[in-house]
């Protein structure tokens, strides 16, 4: 499997920040994502490693998507519709 593909489909939110939603229907959220930032570099012997960081990512939420009743379920919502998840400056 693609490394990069491989990355994107074990990603998992371990905990929800904050999420903002605007009047649009844009859902920001910022999170601590699994497997989402290089924390060693391949070698010869050892394939790349990632790990967790705070990140910010977005998606829509269109009249008939439901809001999930567990925090689990939102996470798994959250996960699956955000395409593009931005590691947060530490510096900001």
């Amino acid at each position: 499997m693609n490394p990069i593909l491989s990355q994107l489909l074990s990603q998992v939110i371990l905990e929800i920040d904050s999420i903002e939603f605007d009047p649009d229907g844009l859902v920001r959220v910022t999170a601590v994502v699994d497997q989402v930032v290089l924390t060693h570099h391949a070698t010869q012997r050892d394939p790349e490693e990632y790990g967790s960081a705070l990140c910010r990512g977005s998606f829509y939420l269109s009249d008939e998507d439901l809001i999930p009743a567990t925090d689990a379920e939102l996470c798994r919502l959250i996960a699956e519709r955000v395409d593009d998840w931005a590691p947060v400056d530490p510096d900001e």
